[in-house]
């Protein structure tokens, strides 16, 4: 029966039927025993053929469960080569697309072996949910509004700036007179768990991430355009060759006239990084200057003060968390853990030394933490939630 939903030939009562025999099966073994069968016979020289790859990898997709593969020259354990991990992807593919999340495929020693949530779940009893649109607003005058509870509509008025809130859920703000008599500052701010868009006077969209800021004016008069920012920021800023836009950090600025870029400027990370999409930059650190193309990174590495461009960036995954998605390159699990404490809120810590490995992969940051953290039961990191605290076990 697994043989033949490979072969795309299983119905649908038989999906059904297979679903109940893996979550009734005790037996690790034979289990495994069936499912790589039916594997081995839908693969050509040691991998899947293009519709069978192609089919798991929509079903992947679609579920938004893509697992993390730790890279075998990372980690050396010479059982688990890449075609191990093709299974892997193989056996979540058929397990998933059949509507049971019971079974993940796990690497605890030398022997592939199948571990169920209920298991990772007995050393996670609570469960965190993920982070979503939040902010506050705070106003010249130092009120502040809480942009996630506020009814869409008019928000208020700010000399001639009508401050609005949409449908569509982000901060707009709508200027009448660019002539303002004196700059009046607005700040928008994201907590750990937030994430939130705005669009400026001048037309220009941002996104924050969570735990970051932008101070901004509420009409841009003068022959500037000037922000500042902390955390992580997007922006596509409206066109205006009269006035350049400026993005400040606490170390460096970032002028252009009209472009698409990423700053990442959060003080737990080791560099600030000023990603290029669309358009040119000019990065200024301490007298020293860099101009961007699109698909290169100025890199201010933070213990070095250096500042230094990066060609070849994968844009994708510097833009992840912007589409919705955690994504990964290499990456050690300590820099993974930041990005999911700001995400979900939550203290990470680690008892013993940090499990060492580097993953690459990306998945949906529209999941629970639990349901995060099951990725990395492949690369035997154990875990267990105590309400905001996330405790790393190697």
């Amino acid at each position: 029966m697994a043989e033949r939903f490979f072969s795309q030939t299983c119905t649908a009562s038989e999906k059904e039927e297979l679903a109940h025999w893996i979550a009734q099966q005790s037996k690790d073994s034979a289990l495994r025993e069936v499912l790589e069968t039916a594997w081995e016979k839908h693969h050509a020289d040691s991998f899947m053929t293009d519709a069978v790859s192609a089919r798991i990898l929509s079903t992947l997709f679609q579920h938004q469960h893509l697992p993390i593969v730790d890279e075998p020259q990372s980690k050396v354990i010479p059982l688990y080569s890449t075609r191990f991990w093709l299974r892997v992807a193989a056996v979540t593919a058929v397990i998933l697309s059949i509507g049971l999340t019971s079974y993940l495929w796990s690497r605890r020693s030398a022997v592939n072996e199948v571990a169920t949530v209920s298991q990772v779940k007995k050393t996670s009893p609570k469960d965190v949910a993920p982070g979503g649109n939040k902010a506050i607003l705070t106003l010249s005058d130092g009120s502040t509004i809480v942009l996630d509870n506020a009814e869409n509509g008019s928000l208020g008025q700010q000399g001639d700036v009508q401050i609005m809130k949409p449908a569509s859920g982000e901060l707009v703000y709508r200027a009448a007179n660019t002539k303002a008599d004196k700059v009046v500052f607005n700040t928008v701010t994201t907590p750990n768990g937030g994430q939130f868009q705005i669009e400026l006077p001048d037309g220009t969209k941002v996104w924050l991430n969570a735990a970051s800021s932008l101070r901004f004016p509420i009409a841009f008069p003068g022959n500037e355009r000037r922000v500042s920012i902390t955390g992580e920021v997007y922006f596509e800023v409206a066109k205006d060759t009269k006035k350049p836009f400026h993005v400040q950090t606490q170390d460096m600025d970032v002028t252009v006239l009209g472009t698409h870029f990423n700053i990442m400027a959060y003080p737990d990370e080791k560099s600030i990084r000023t990603t290029l999409l669309e358009g040119s930059v000019a990065v200024n650190q301490a007298g020293r200057a860099v101009t961007l193309i699109p698909g290169q990174q100025a890199r201010l590495e933070r213990d070095r003060a250096s500042l230094n461009v990066v060609n070849g960036i994968d844009v994708d995954e510097e833009m992840a968390w912007k589409n919705g998605l955690f994504q990964f390159n290499d990456a050690n699990l300590s820099d993974i853990m930041r990005q999911v404490a700001r995400w979900y809120d939550v203290d990470v810590l680690y008892e013993g030394s940090i499990p060492s490995g580097h993953f690459t992969g990306k998945l949906s940051r529209n999941t629970n933490l639990s349901k995060m953290l099951q990725i990395f039961t492949l690369s035997d990191i154990r875990y267990r939630i105590e309400g905001k605290k996330l405790i790393i076990m190697k």
